[in-house]
């Protein structure tokens, strides 16, 4: 894919008028106050994709999953969703992807209930109104997806991994390959 877009960049839109509330359901990727939400953090683990889809076996009803190569490197892809009103519930991902080189590191970057999320952060403030610069820049910490280290096996070729993704989550291993083989 070489090109998506979204509707609107901030909830500051003025066909609506201005709401002072940082999380009132606006359509924004980013808050009035410029804080990123998950949508937006979903917008950088498009972004850091590599170039070439890998074809992938197995069909979920909520968990899609996408293999991408780039330089030196694979990104696996997992999110978990569904349509409103239709079940979801978290799915234990179990990934193998074969003929694959010696990976030097394998990390995972998380969005979800409790992974850059500053909509939670907001609230455990007492849902303010009004922030302060200092709230500002906490909900922006909040915000950030962490990268981890995921631990893995290698064995004949074969990376194999697990990990759980709860309902409406985003998750982006990166495995990083040794001396840059595919």
């Amino acid at each position: 894919m070489d090109l998506y877009s979204f509707w609107v960049f901030t909830d500051i839109f003025a066909e609506t008028g201005f709401a002072s509330r940082p999380f009132h359901g606006g359509f924004g990727l980013m808050t009035l106050h410029g804080v990123p939400k998950p949508s937006y953090r979903a917008f950088e683990l498009l972004h850091g994709l590599g170039e070439e889809l890998l074809i992938s076996d197995g069909l979920h009803p909520t968990l899609d999953v996408w293999f991408v190569r780039g330089s030196k490197k694979i990104t696996v892809l997992l999110t978990n969703s569904a349509l409103p009103e239709h079940e979801i519930k978290t799915e234990r991902a179990q990934i193998k992807l074969e003929n694959a080189g010696r990976p030097s590191s394998v990390t995972i970057e998380r969005i979800d209930e409790d992974n850059a999320n500053p909509r939670r952060a907001w609230q455990e403030m007492g849902r303010p109104e009004y922030l302060k610069p200092g709230q500002i820049e906490e909900l922006e910490t909040a915000s950030k997806m962490m990268r981890q280290k995921l631990p893995f096996t290698f064995s004949n070729g074969v990376i194999a991994f697990d990990l759980n993704v709860p309902p409406h989550g985003v998750a982006a291993i990166t495995i990083e390959l040794a001396n840059g083989k595919k």
